[in-house]
């Protein structure tokens, strides 16, 4: 692909926001989209910090309902944008409309679904103005809300410029979606988004094969990639014959709630505390972010739990850097088989090694240099043993299979991005 020809109209809600994954996502893209000498057009949301840079130019537009519009104005508080008289004149149109807009989207949605709907109102034309005056070549959407989605449709029906979607998330899945109601309305937005885009990327291969069983019409249109992370920090790794000090640091980035969580993680741990394959103080488990699973106080008990409070993220992967292992855990439900947490690529970028407590099969794939760290996120035994290979032997890890391997294969942002990119 000869990156520097083509001009982009990238388009997505989430952009230039922190601690929020579908604008890491975004942002990520977007770096590398400039490192690569790809010109690109950004239109987002009105709150993105997202800034204009030699090869970039960023486009903000409002949400016209009040509780979209309120948030955004508070991310702009929170990067010290200042009030102008734009701002105020907003404040004026969706004080009008704002409260009716939120109403109705609650209903059409039962119940509200975070579409991000009422932005699609103004970006639509704001897109299509961007489509028709600033020469693209064609249109790159990672979305974050559907609503970005429908952006980029109408803007590629309009100035007939080739539109490629990006799903961070399935749209249809049983856990993502159990309503029944829900589920017909996003395989419909899924299937005309397919119809209408010259490419749609998903991020597993179980995503993609099962979105061309949905749809078999457009197979050929469908294909996975692996999204791969911009590299925030250099990877220095370390001497990995070296034995861990002790405690040995296991550090997971991000949420607990829900089915991802630690239980069965600490259950095998106390399992090992038995045995004495594993002597208590000798390790530590820390969580930096937020928990909130319904026995988060019984975790924070534990003379083995360290509670971190949620940081910005190259905050977080400085302090990630200086762990003796990451931890990766999966929800343990079905939608675990079609998702990839996308902080897995922030781990491969750090060189530590991780312990993966993973329901997706495609993660022994991407890390298969971590083999005997790998276990059922489900099953307590799969868990002890990959505890075990991490901790046994006097407390260090012995596969140097990790140390040893050609990273020859590893995955870049760059070349992930060409691959969506490319004619």
């Amino acid at each position: 692909m000869k990156a520097t020809t083509k001009k982009i109209l990238f388009i997505s809600y989430f952009a230039g926001v922190d601690a929020n994954c579908p604008a890491e996502w975004a942002d990520d893209r977007l770096r590398a989209m400039d490192a690569m000498g790809i010109k690109s057009i950004v239109l987002t949301n009105y709150g993105s910090n997202q800034q204009d840079s030699e090869s970039m130019r960023v486009y903000k537009t409002p949400s016209l309902s009040s509780d979209d519009f309120a948030h955004e104005l508070t991310l702009r508080r929170a990067w010290g944008a200042r009030r102008t008289v734009g701002e105020y004149t907003l404040r004026g149109a969706v004080l009008v409309c704002g409260a009716v807009l939120k109403a109705l989207t609650r209903v059409l949605t039962r119940g509200g679904s975070g579409g991000k709907w009422s932005w699609m109102m103004s970006a639509t034309p704001v897109g299509i103005w961007l489509g028709i005056t600033k020469s693209i070549d064609e249109i790159y959407c990672t979305g974050g809300p559907p609503s970005a989605y429908f952006v980029g449709l109408m803007v590629s029906r309009l100035t007939g410029k080739p539109l490629k979607i990006e799903f961070q998330d399935p749209l249809v899945g049983a856990e993502i979606n159990r309503s029944g109601y829900k589920q017909r309305a996003v395989r419909a937005v899924e299937r005309l988004m397919l119809k209408n885009a010259a490419l749609g990327v998903y991020v597993t291969k179980k995503a993609a094969e099962d979105a061309r069983k949905r749809n078999p019409d457009v197979g050929g249109k469908i294909i996975h990639n692996y999204p791969a992370a911009w590299p925030y920090l250099p990877r220095e790794r370390g001497d990995q014959n070296q034995t861990p000090k002790q405690p040995i640091q296991i550090l997971h980035l991000g949420t607990l709630y829900g089915s991802r969580n630690l239980d069965k993680l600490f259950s095998a741990l106390d399992s090992l505390y038995r045995k004495n394959v594993v002597q208590l103080g000798m390790v530590q488990i820390t969580n930096l972010g937020s928990v909130y699973t319904h026995n988060a106080e019984e975790y924070k008990k534990r003379a083995d739990f360290n509670y971190l409070p949620e940081r910005r993220r190259l905050d977080a992967l400085k302090i990630a850097k200086n762990a003796d292992y990451l931890l990766l855990v999966q929800h343990d439900d079905s939608r675990s088989a079609e998702t990839i947490p996308y902080k897995l690529y922030d781990y491969l970028n750090l060189d530590i090694p991780i312990i993966l407590l993973i329901k997706n099969q495609e993660i022994k794939e991407l890390c298969h240099q971590y083999s005997k760290l790998i276990a059922d996120c489900g099953n307590e035994a799969e868990i002890a043993s990959a505890l075990e290979s991490a901790l046994g032997q006097n407390g260090g890890w012995i596969d140097q299979s990790a140390a040893n391997s050609n990273h020859s294969d590893r995955l870049t942002i760059e070349t992930q991005i060409a691959k969506v990119l490319s004619d």
